[in-house]
This record gives structure tokens, C-alpha cells and sequence, in this order.
């Protein structure tokens, strides 16, 4: 009999129990938890710091701290969502566009290029400290009866476009040079 159980033995080769499966994954799930972890959570902190950018803390501050410009900004409220946000008008310089920039306290910004000789923007969403921006393009058009703009045919990116971030680094530049920052 004790041959038999050496014969069986012999044809399983050298296995192991279901108990010292468990204590291998239980040591490898130790282990990742212990060098895993913080290794993580160390590079979250680096994400998040290298996608802050202190340019919006400035741009957000000198949009609150200016008087609204609701007149001139009134026609772009309902397109862009800007109702409730402290916003301005402003002539870019650059043909016949305007920025229209608006932001709220918690320093969410929203930043239309409008070219009006053709209807065409594009306009910026910043969320926070620049941490994550959404671009969206396509034609503004005039509605006479409500005295407003309406968006047609728009798309959004995040980014991939050339011409999204052309218009940052434009209208960054354009900042650098009429109100230096």
C-alpha cells in the first residue's frame, strides 16, 4: 500500500498545498501593497503639481477684480454657460476678434476667441489651476429676435488639436504683452 502512495506521488511531482498557495499570494499582495502604494500615490502628486499652472491664478484674479462687463457680454451668456460669472470684453487686436473672459471664485475660467468678420471660435475651459482644459470650436451666429449668439456646427477637444493650442499660447502671449503676466 505504501508503494501505491509513493506511485501517486511521484505522478503528481512536487506539488504544493492550497494552504501555501495562499500564503504566496498573500506575501505578494503584502509587498504590493507596502512598495506599491506610495509609489502611486508619489506619482499622482507629481501629475498634479506639473499640470498646475500658476498663469490661471492670474488670469482668474484679474477677471474678478475688474468690474463685469455684462453689456457687451450679455450676447455670448447662454452659448458659453457664463451666466453668474464675473466676465469681460475685450477687442484682441489681432483683425476683427474679441476675448470674451469669464471665471467664477473657484477659479474655473472660460477664455472665447470669437473672429467676427466670419463667426468662427474658439473658446478655452479651465478647470482650476489649469489642470485639465477642454477646447471647443465651430460658428457663432447672430440671432436678430434674441439679440444673442448661437453656437453651430461646434466640436471639443482636449488638446489635440494645433490650432487649440495655438490659441492658448496666442492669447497667453496676447496677455504677456497688454497686462504683463
Amino acid at each position: 500500500m505504501s508503494r501505491g502512495h509513493r506511485h501517486a506521488r511521484v505522478e503528481m511531482g512536487e506539488a504544493i498545498g492550497f494552504e501555501d498557495v495562499l500564503t504566496v499570494l498573500t506575501v505578494l499582495l503584502l509587498l504590493r501593497m507596502i512598495f506599491m502604494v506610495p509609489l502611486v500615490n508619489l506619482d499622482k502628486a507629481k501629475t498634479v503639481k506639473s499640470h498646475g499652472d500658476e498663469y490661471w491664478d492670474h488670469q482668474a484674479i484679474f477677471v474678478l477684480s475688474h468690474p463685469a462687463d455684462t453689456s457687451r457680454v450679455k450676447p455670448y451668456r447662454t452659448a458659453f454657460a457664463l451666466d453668474g460669472k464675473a466676465a469681460q470684453y475685450t477687442e484682441s487686436g489681432v483683425g476683427k476678434s474679441v476675448y470674451v473672459e469669464a471665471a467664477t471664485s473657484d477659479n474655473d475660467l472660460t477664455v472665447l476667441r470669437h473672429n467676427l468678420d466670419n463667426g468662427n471660435f474658439i473658446a478655452m475651459t479651465v478647470q482650476g489651476k489649469g489642470h485639465s482644459v477642454r477646447y471647443r470650436r465651430g460658428k457663432l451666429i447672430w440671432s436678430q429676435d434674441e439679440r444673442e449668439w448661437f453656437p453651430a456646427s461646434d466640436s471639443v477637444d482636449y488638446g489635440t488639436r494645433a490650432d487649440s493650442k495655438s490659441m492658448e499660447k496666442e492669447f497667453r502671449d496676447w496677455t504677456k504683452a497688454k497686462r504683463g503676466y
